[in-house]
């Protein structure tokens, strides 16, 4: 049986939760029970602040240089820094780590869009470029210590307008609704619409399933990567990860 080591940074243990339901219902291959899935909370590591000050800056400025500025070096130098360790974290716990291995490497904005395609417009569509410039980062200084791309992980991002929630609101909610009830919302308001509260601490582990994860499952998945548009690279890149195991 073959082994897969899956590491997740993320905001918080609600974040890493989707994130592992949606990576395991594509990864997975169910009842065939070929590949073994090992899931590691790096709990210890996050993007947030780093993504949290890119957009308070970028939405000061009156700049197509969104790629290039000062704002830009910045977010991308921590996010590469976080990147180092986390990896090294990943280490820790798994031992040597292989190209079969996966790095999601996950944040929320918490900036809200009033229609999916928002997301393409200036600056929002400019973190993605930032992160995967990181990566690119992260890759180079690796290969200068002598790792090959063998023994590096596969790292993915994926960051969500305003909070993962909008995963769940495009698993639960009717797409000809989806636009009313979930877009234009802040996160707490989200949160609220989803679960009837925004304190998520609240929630015991059965009203998280039945309000979230249970939602969650091949179907769905084909409905978020319709209707939000930052979960479409890191669906595919996770769909083309099932066949190379």
């Amino acid at each position: 049986m073959l082994e897969r080591n899956i590491a997740i940074v993320g905001d918080g243990a609600t974040d890493r939760a989707i994130f592992r339901k949606i990576s395991e219902c594509i990864l997975s291959d169910g009842d065939q029970n070929h590949v073994t899935l090992n899931y590691i909370e790096l709990s210890r590591q996050n993007i947030h602040d780093a993504v949290e000050r890119y957009c308070k800056e970028v939405n000061k400025i009156n700049s197509g240089c969104y790629l290039t500025g000062e704002q830009a070096s910045q977010f991308k130098k921590s996010v590469t820094n976080t990147l180092y360790t986390a990896f090294t974290e990943f280490e820790k716990e798994v031992g040597p780590i292989c190209n079969r291995d996966i790095l999601l490497l996950t944040a929320d904005t918490e900036q809200t869009l009033s229609a999916p395609d928002d997301y393409f417009k200036d600056w929002r569509f400019s973190i993605s470029k930032i992160l995967v410039g990181s990566i690119e980062e992260f890759y180079r200084a690796k290969a200068r210590d002598g790792y090959t791309h063998e023994h590096l992980p596969v790292v993915v991002p994926v960051v969500t307008f305003p909070s993962t929630e909008i995963f769940i609101a495009a698993a639960k909610i009717d797409p000809k609704k989806l636009i009313k009830d979930a877009y234009g919302k802040k996160p707490g308001e989200l949160k609220t619409l989803l679960y009837g509260t925004k304190e998520l601490k609240t929630l015991s582990d059965e009203d998280f399933n039945k309000k979230a994860l249970d939602f969650i499952n091949t179907e769905s998945i084909g409905r978020i990567f319709q209707n939000v548009p930052e979960s479409r690279t890191f669906i595919q890149t996770l769909s083309l990860g099932k066949y190379c195991i």
